[in-house]
């Protein structure tokens, strides 16, 4: 298949350079009075490049089998690859640029690997000669057209550089089309893309991943008029992602229909009834089906008062569940002068498991927001109260928990916030929905009475800081009541001089009354963050003390935290940042202190003209008196040589993350070097 398709791309090259150099060939003596052929194809420009590459890469990994007269398990990786470029860009135009234009990126590359492994005594080597292609091209047809659309294509590698683990290599290959019709009653629009990403080169094959995933769209408007629109869109997807070390893959098939009607009226057009109709349809892994349906009416009565009137019906289906809700919303917001903005929100919502549990829910809230100059600086406040009650009645049977966010922060767990859920049901992804995680490679599940708290795995792809979301059932008692409070307080002060003290507080409180057996429970969440904030041009500093009184892992922390501009000059920037942490863990899961350092570097010079050089250096240290100690180091430096068409570069990077539980260090040094040729066509 490869030879089938590269036969017409050598033909579509050959053909092109010829006739654009025919193009641009000097006309004979004595025939510039005839009439000039009228050209097919025309080359803008092309210009071509001859490419080395030298990869090398180490790796080794470290694990004690954890058994008695057993050896620890020692992996060590190698990896030596040599390409051979040689590529161009181009552009130009089919007829007349109106009618078709390209542009885009070539390369043909050959290729040569040794792969040499060793787990303890076992030994294994690989080589492999080949040739590697790689392309980057568009074409637009008919621009400034009523109807216009593209072509695209592309085969690109790449490198992931990771914190405190190895580089991955990433290899996309994808296509699609896009068509739009321009007009302003009727515009539409249809794309198709398909994209499939390979990553390899974890410590761990079974690590790497292949994905893929299609889609297709069709969006139509109708504009009845300035203030009259109606818009409708479809969408068909199919995703699949594989584990190297997977048994089967994750893969899902969905449809989706969006209808989104909106009318304007009233003084100004600025009051709005906005109905929005979302289908959902899916099939495969975790496959959920969704229907809903939802009017909002806004009135702007005058520039410092607008109320809102919002009716929400859903209809969900996942994991044999049939789930129905509908929701009724009062929103009311007010400004008063320029200073203070108050929203208040009243809601009331019924939810229908179809021969199962129903629940009735229904609260308030209330929210202002404050800022005002004052002669020190700007004072900045906020204060949100809430009160919501949640009723439930029907059988001890499932209920479902779709999307609920987390964000993962080093060293504390995140804790899913109902009790009594069914283990095998959790499904965690990223906020795309998109990519799965694995349990024991990204993640770890602990089990703390009734409750579930998740960890991230410092090897795995979740990042310190990340955002997961979270499906699950739980078990929901026989009837009951749970009421929840909240406060959010947030207060802070801008100084002229760059002091910036704050307070912020989060308060959270459920409580279920005696009728809920098994599910009783007493949760609160009362949660203070005090501290001060110094910036200036140069530096920024920050201390901050931390109290996080919590039913399910209290902690006390303080955080000490720097930004340095050493050197800031057009040669040189030297960058340098700290942050220690300390926690001291209650006892809620379990009782112990953990220290946090980061540390990071980052160096960039110079030399003349030509060269430059780059030096990155980051560190972490987490010290768990429980756990263990963590210690990772992340240091990068490169060269870099440009004088004119010839680009050169190293970069050697060394990657160490030393846990507990294994070692592993990665070794990387990549080369270089690139000469232009730039206008290969023209001719004097």
């Amino acid at each position: 298949m490869r030879h089938v398709v590269r036969i017409p791309l050598y033909l579509f090259w050959g053909v092109s350079c010829a006739l654009g150099a025919r193009a641009v060939r000097a006309q004979p003596v004595g025939e510039s009075d005839q009439k000039p052929r009228p050209k097919f194809i025309t080359l803008d420009q092309i210009d071509a490049y001859l490419e080395f590459k030298a990869d090398l890469s180490h790796t080794r990994v470290d694990q004690p089998s954890g058994q008695f007269l057993r050896r620890r398990r020692s992996q060590s990786n190698r990896e030596r690859v040599l390409e051979e470029h040689i590529g161009f860009s181009l552009s130009g135009t089919v007829i007349d640029p109106k009618f078709i234009t390209f542009a885009g990126e070539f390369g043909f590359a050959l290729t040569q690997s040794h792969f040499e492994e060793k787990i303890n005594s076992f030994e294994r080597t690989d080589a492999d000669n080949g040739h590697l292609l790689q392309y980057n091209l568009r074409t637009d047809f008919f621009r400034g057209k009523r109807l216009s659309g593209s072509l695209y294509g592309r085969r690109l590698d790449d490198r992931i550089d990771r914190r405190f683990q190895s580089t991955l290599n990433e290899r996309r290959t994808g296509f699609g089309t896009s068509w739009a019709y321009s007009d302003s009653k009727h515009p539409a629009e249809l794309t198709y893309d398909y994209l499939e990403t390979d990553r390899t080169g974890n410590a761990r094959s079974r690590d790497d991943e292949h994905f893929t995933e299609s889609t297709l769209r069709f969006s139509q408007d109708w504009n009845f008029s300035e203030y009259h629109r109606l818009k409708y869109s479809y969408e068909h997807g199919e995703t699949k992602q594989q584990y190297q070390g997977s048994t089967r893959p994750f893969e899902t098939a969905r449809d989706l229909f969006r209808i989104t009607h909106e009318i304007s009226f009233g003084p100004e057009h600025k009051s709005e009834l906005r109905t929005v109709l979302h289908w959902q349809e899916e099939s495969g892994d975790f496959a959920r089906d969704l229907f809903e349906i939802g009017p909002r009416l806004t009135l702007h009565h005058h520039d410092h008062l607008q109320t809102q009137y919002q009716y929400q019906f859903n209809r969900e289906r996942f994991e044999g569940l049939d789930i129905e809700t509908q929701r009724l919303d009062f929103v009311l917001t007010h400004q008063l002068y320029t200073n203070l903005i108050t929203t208040l929100n009243l809601f009331g919502l019924y939810e229908d498991v179809e021969d199962d549990v129903q629940t009735t829910q229904y609260g308030s809230s209330v929210d202002w927001q404050y800022n005002r100059r004052n002669p020190y600086g700007h004072l900045y406040a906020n204060l949100a109260l809430a009160y919501d009650t949640q009723n439930t009645r029907g059988g001890n049977k499932n209920r479902v928990v779709l999307n609920e966010a987390h964000v993962m922060r080093d060293p504390v767990a995140a804790t899913l916030r109902n009790r009594n859920i069914v283990p095998f049901t959790i499904i965690v992804t990223d906020t795309s929905n998109r990519r799965l995680y694995r349990i024991g490679i990204d993640y770890y599940l602990f089990f703390q009475g009734n409750t579930v708290r998740i960890t991230r795995i410092r090897s795995g792809r979740i990042a310190d800081g990340d955002t997961i979301l979270v499906d699950y059932l739980y078990k929901t008692p026989a009837g009951g009541t749970l009421d929840t409070i909240r406060v959010d307080f947030n207060i802070e002060q801008r100084f002229k001089n760059g002091l910036k003290p704050y307070y912020r507080l989060s308060y959270r409180n459920q409580e279920d009354d005696a009728t809920t057996g098994f599910l009783s429970r007493a949760d609160l969440t009362d949660h203070h963050r005090i501290g001060v904030a110094y910036d200036k041009d140069r530096y920024s500093l920050g201390v901050e003390y931390e109290i996080f009184d919590d039913t399910i892992e209290p902690f006390d922390a303080y955080h000490l935290d720097g930004l340095f501009h050493l050197i800031r000059t057009p040669d040189q920037s030297f960058d340098a940042s700290a942050r220690f942490s300390q926690f001291f863990f209650e006892g809620g899961f379990d009782k112990r202190d953990v220290v946090m350092v980061d540390v990071s570097l980052d160096h960039r010079l110079r030399l003349s003209d030509s060269v430059s050089t780059i030096q990155r250096l980051a560190y972490r240290l987490e010290n768990d008196s429980t756990a263990g100690r963590t210690n990772a180091w992340d240091a990068t430096t490169g060269v870099e040589y440009v004088a004119g068409d010839l680009h050169g570069e190293v970069t050697f990077e060394y990657n160490r993350l030393d846990l507990p539980e294994s070692q592993e260090d990665d070794f990387g040094l990549y080369f270089r070097i690139r000469r232009e040729l730039p206008n290969v066509l023209a001719r004097r």
